[in-house]
């Protein structure tokens, strides 16, 4: 039997993994995203429901009722985007297959921390902060302020010492920057970020990357960029995030579907990072496809539907990355053209969102600030690295950027 499904945000290749297994699918998106539908033809004008503002309650019920729908149309109401998984399981309820409360630990960094403290997994220390002024009264020199449901280090702040803490929640006083915060003491170790595949509690699939540098490297300059550790060559580390991230989803209340994990490797433990139940950013679903023969997309479309997963890893030899390419800030004059980038070496494949026109906003303020994204492959984890720092140096060279007017 056909199953009626309403997804909730705009994302091609989730309605595409969603009709591939025979569902019909209806999908709540913005007007914007509704002009890239008609270019994509994924979906007929009578399967989309244009909002202002899928993420908002409010905004998705006017433009279902619009419509003569309500979330009782339909066998199974999901999302696979990060900012409209509390609005699916407020309007979905039992059809969404979670609850607001589990939805909230995927999204708001202080109450998944607090899960995950009380399942008794490693967590930086961590406190809620109305104000940003009330840092100074937090007790580490060095640590991160974040914002408490952002992502791609979206508004985040960090500080090596006590008078660096203190200018942080001074110059956030002055931006006018609104809270509230999470402050959080700095965590040293290499950040991997652990993507699977959870079914009935137990993860069924993991791959563990490496970024080459931290994530926040990207103030001082640093490229957002990581390369899949090979599981022929990392057993026990594999081993230990499955276990790790299997305690986390049972914490989180995360028992169905896919997610993104980030976590620092201390030598002797894994300390906790942040967590989403979502398919990972960039092309890293497709370096994982690439690496492991795991396609996400299709295991999450298995787990909304409630069919058995289908994920058989077969690990190809070589070592698969992927990187965002960023440039200077400012308007798109021309960027190297995809069929480009694919001809530079151990490039598996491209996606150039950036087009002449655009404005592109700096990469050290968020890593989600790119041009696009490659797949890069090398015989080990080192010549993938080096491929991949070439790369991202050559496309910000050949990037023509004209200064954004202040």
């Amino acid at each position: 039997m056909t199953r009626r499904v309403l997804l909730i945000g705009w994302r091609p290749d989730a309605v595409a993994a969603l009709q591939h297994l025979g569902a019909e699918v209806t999908c709540v998106l913005t007007p914007p995203e509704d002009r890239d539908r008609r270019r994509g033809r994924l979906l007929p004008d009578a399967a989309v429901v244009p909002v202002e503002d899928p993420s908002g309650v409010e905004s998705v019920l006017a433009g279902l009722v619009r419509r003569g729908l309500s979330a009782a149309d339909f066998d199974v109401v999901c999302s696979q985007a990060e900012f409209t998984l509390v609005n699916t399981a407020v309007l979905g309820g039992a059809r969404s297959g979670t609850t607001p409360e589990d939805a909230l630990a995927l999204r708001d960094k202080d109450l998944q921390k607090r899960r995950i403290r009380s399942a008794g997994l490693p967590v930086a220390d961590f406190r809620h902060l109305v104000h940003a002024r009330q840092l100074t009264g937090f007790p580490h020199t060095r640590g991160v302020l974040k914002p408490l449901a952002s992502s791609g280090t979206r508004g985040v702040r960090s500080w090596q010492s006590a008078e660096e803490r203190a200018g942080v929640a001074r110059d956030t006083e002055r931006s006018g920057a609104t809270g509230p915060w999470l402050a959080e003491e700095w965590i040293d170790g290499a950040e991997l970020h652990v993507d699977g595949v959870v079914r009935g509690g137990q993860v069924v699939f993991v791959s563990v990357g490496r970024y080459l540098q931290n994530v926040l490297a990207i103030r001082q300059g640093g490229i957002v960029a990581s390369v899949v550790r090979h599981p022929a060559h990392h057993e026990q580390l594999y081993a230990r995030a499955r276990e790790f991230a299997e305690r986390a989803m049972k914490a989180l209340g995360h028992h169905d579907g896919v997610f993104h994990m980030e976590v620092f490797d201390q030598g002797d433990r894994l300390v906790f990072g942040e967590c989403g139940g979502r398919i990972p950013g960039g092309s890293f679903d497709e370096m994982i496809r690439r690496q492991h023969g795991v396609d996400l997309h299709g295991e999450w479309a298995r787990a909304v539907l409630g069919l058995p997963p289908a994920a058989r890893p077969d690990p190809v030899a070589g070592w698969v990355g992927d990187v965002f390419l960023a440039t200077a800030a400012g308007v798109v004059r021309s960027l190297p053209a995809e069929s480009e980038v694919a001809r530079q070496e151990g490039v598996l494949h491209v996606v150039l969102e950036a087009r002449p026109g655009d404005t592109l906003s700096s990469a050290r303020e968020a890593s989600c600030s790119h041009a696009g994204t490659a797949v890069v492959v090398g015989r080990d984890e080192r010549e993938t690295a080096d491929r991949m720092r070439r790369l991202a140096a050559w496309f910000a060279e050949r990037a023509v950027i004209d200064p954004a007017a202040p």
